[in-house]
């Protein structure tokens, strides 16, 4: 899952806690290790230009292999002759409420992961769907009964989430760590790229999400019988964003399931009402409005963005042609 699906997630599940503090089950195939060890070469940077301004754009990838160290050569001359460094887009969900507000919101989170009426899994997903589920669950969570109530996409988030950690792969924060460090020995100025939604009433939101229906046995379905075939795409992913390979980089049955789980969690009334379902398109037009003023500023700026936010055929670097600027790939293609 992408880092905006786990975030509109996350503010389903914490939205007032962030601001106060197929049929057939498929068969089971044999996981590569990760294959990558000491100092890897990384990727190559794609280059956007514009009226003799230069972006360069580092695509950071999660999950990586624990430990895994890159050659920065590229990127440390890239920042040498750069005057910014935007970072990774970031997204805020906060309940637009005061600190006593804050208090009063806690007891509703409760149970806000949970199926409604207090339905089960078993109730709630297709027979053979529950019995995979079944298979994977014991491999990868082990005996927690807890997630038997959850929402069908909050138990494939929690999955996920187990599954990763258990194959020796990482989150990307040591990738962006890396560049930032890079940045400050160059004295480069770094700008953050957020974008913060707020959330009026959310007690009341919350309160209509717990009683509301999402569309996402489809996500839990694809998430399950993917899993297995997904660690295995992720280990050769990383093996691929640790070594250059480009074209390894790109994951059909990944983006159609992010495709689906990202319309359960954006589609249902609630989110309609709050506006999640317009985060995705603002967050890039956020980026895109950061980058026309750090170009306007300086002769060549440095970006950081998920790569599978660049890659997607309605993404940042499709964006990017349609502002008018010209995209090289690291490969040299366009």
């Amino acid at each position: 899952m992408n880092r905006i699906v786990l975030a509109l997630l996350a503010c389903l599940i914490v939205l007032p806690a962030t601001a106060f503090a197929q049929n057939t089950p498929p068969t089971i195939p044999t996981l590569d290790a990760v294959t990558v060890s000491g100092v890897q070469p990384g990727p190559g940077l794609w280059r956007a230009t514009r009226g003799g301004h230069t972006l360069l754009i580092l695509g950071s990838l999660t999950p990586i292999p624990r430990g895994m160290t890159w050659k920065t050569d590229e990127i440390d001359d890239a920042l040498a002759h750069s005057g910014a460094l935007l970072l990774p887009p970031h997204v805020e969900i906060k309940p637009n409420v005061g600190f006593f507000g804050k208090l009063v919101l806690l007891p509703s989170l409760i149970g806000v992961r949970n199926a409604p009426d207090g339905a089960t899994l078993q109730e709630t997903v297709p027979p053979d769907v529950y019995a995979r589920w079944l298979e994977v669950k014991a491999r990868y969570i082990g005996d927690d009964r807890r997630v038997e109530r959850y929402r069908p996409i909050f138990a494939a988030l929690e999955l996920y989430k187990s599954a990763v950690k258990k194959t020796g792969l990482a989150k990307s924060g040591q990738i962006t760590r890396a560049v930032t460090d890079l940045a400050q020995k160059h004295g480069v100025k770094q700008i953050p790229v957020e974008y913060t939604l707020l959330v009026d009433d959310p007690r009341a939101a919350v309160k209509a999400f717990k009683k509301s229906t999402l569309d996402d046995v489809s996500c839990f379905a694809q998430s399950v019988q993917n899993i297995e075939p997904q660690l295995a795409d992720m280990t050769a992913r990383a093996n691929a964003w640790a070594t250059g390979d480009l074209a390894a980089l790109r994951d059909d049955r990944r983006a159609a399931q992010l495709i689906t789980c990202m319309n359960a969690v954006t589609e249902g009334g609630v989110a309609q009402r709050i506006g999640l379902a317009d985060v995705p398109k603002a967050v890039r037009e956020r980026w895109l409005a950061t980058v026309d003023e750090a170009m306007a500023a300086n002769t060549q700026v440095v970006a950081i963005v998920p790569i599978d936010d660049l890659l997607s055929g309605d993404g940042y670097l499709a964006a990017l042609r349609a502002k008018g600027y010209t995209v090289e790939s690291p490969d040299g293609g366009e």
